[in-house]
């Protein structure tokens, strides 16, 4: 079922069922502390102190994203088994904050998208997945300022 059958309604409402939700739940947390753990490893390799701050930050403000689903899984006493893809890696500082940034955008679009899924339905997810979105386009301004400090073809 793509994004449009999702968002105009034509899936019925029955198949719209909790284990719907809580897959959703489990993918967007698995994917989060995936990102959590890029961002760590990418400011280890960060090549100055405040590049490799920045990025601890966002990974704190990451941890704070991760929490929620967490918390969101415990309510409907679920507990994900997380297994985090790869970090994707970069030839340089900007090349890693670009996957990071990517990354991102992905999660707080899919976060759109679900908000648009389970409006009527369930109103306490709905709250969640805006939550969510909020907090993910505040780590986007942040990586996106990391991003622009780190590109090697600005000027100075």
């Amino acid at each position: 079922m793509g994004f449009w059958e999702r968002l105009i309604g034509s899936d019925p409402a029955s198949s719209k069922d909790a284990r719907s939700l809580v897959s959703d739940l489990v993918l967007s947390c698995t994917e989060e502390q995936g990102l959590a753990q890029q961002l760590r490893e990418h400011a280890e390799r960060a090549p100055h102190h405040a590049g490799a701050d920045q990025l601890r930050a966002v990974a704190e403000q990451q941890d704070h994203v991760v929490q929620l689903l967490q918390d969101a899984l415990t309510a409907r006493d679920e507990t994900p088994d997380v297994e985090p893809e790869p970090v994707k890696g970069g030839k340089n500082h900007w090349a890693r904050v670009v996957h990071d940034l990517a990354d991102n955008q992905a999660l707080m679009k899919r976060y759109g998208e679900l908000v648009a899924y389970w409006d009527p339905e369930v109103p306490d997810a709905v709250a969640l997945f805006q939550s969510l979105e909020r907090s993910k386009s505040q780590i986007g301004a942040a990586l996106r300022d990391i991003g622009l400090r780190a590109d090697p073809h600005a000027l100075d």
